[in-house]
């Protein structure tokens, strides 16, 4: 006798009407205040039962997308007042192209990191933690003219300097920034270009680390997240 697995289609099609307005939230499509349709009109738009609208209702609410009302109308939120950074990678990934501002301030979020968290590795990384920098700049030094490669390796000596820092809060934001970079890859893919990559910047702040010099193992990470912001208009923040 076969047991009928459990069933999934109300998660999964709630999930799909959540995703489809946030979507239109986070495009714009919707801006902060307006009324979303009733429980009715969205479930006949989407074809589905309005306990599944119900659902994805509450899903936008946990996100911080819109305001429900009981017995009034549901609004959109103001999600960059509301919302978690949960949110930052479907910022990035809605459908069409990507505002060029919001690279832009992905980007300059990157540079402080990036300056801050090899400052702070050259005062505080051990013998261990620098042989794991040299390592990865090695490996980026190889990888030249390999724009995956170089790419997935970046990321790597990112995540290594700020393991380093020991700072536990930015270990989380670092995870979201991560997130973000490697699940919408193809859209920065062109950083690492032969002609555009520097991998000699990974082996000046790694040396810089290694002789205990904060101030050019800053100089060298930011003047490789430099080359992000000239890319999308911002490369003044970076200095």
């Amino acid at each position: 006798m076969s047991v009928a697995p459990p069933p999934v289609e109300k998660t999964s099609v709630a999930d799909r009407v959540a995703g489809a307005l946030r979507t239109a939230i986070l495009g714009g499509h919707l801006q902060p205040g307006d009324s979303l349709p009733s429980e009715r009109e969205l479930a006949e738009k989407y074809e589905v039962n309005r306990s599944s609208v119900r659902e994805a209702m509450k899903r936008l609410d946990a996100w911080g997308l819109v305001k429900i009302r009981h017995g009034g109308a549901t609004r959109v939120s103001d999600f960059l007042l509301s919302a978690s950074l949960d949110l930052l990678p479907f910022l990035v990934e809605v459908d069409g192209p990507v505002e060029p501002s919001v690279l832009r301030d992905l980007h300059e979020i990157r540079a402080m990191l990036l300056g801050w968290c090899a400052e702070q590795a050259a005062v505080k990384a051990d013998a261990v933690s620098v042989a794991r920098l040299d390592a990865l700049a090695r490996r980026l030094a190889a990888s030249h003219g390999r724009p995956a490669e170089s790419q997935e390796l970046d990321y790597d000596f990112f995540e290594a300097l700020v393991q380093i820092t020991g700072n536990r809060p930015l270990l989380l934001f670092a995870n979201v920034v991560r997130g973000v970079y490697l699940r919408g890859r193809q859209r920065f893919l062109g950083l690492y270009a032969r002609e555009v990559f520097d991998p000699g910047l990974h082996r000046r702040a790694v040396d810089a680390i290694r002789a205990r010099d904060p101030q050019a193992a800053g100089a060298a990470m930011r003047q490789h997240a430099a080359t992000a912001l000239a890319a999308t208009g911002g490369e003044n923040a970076a200095r």
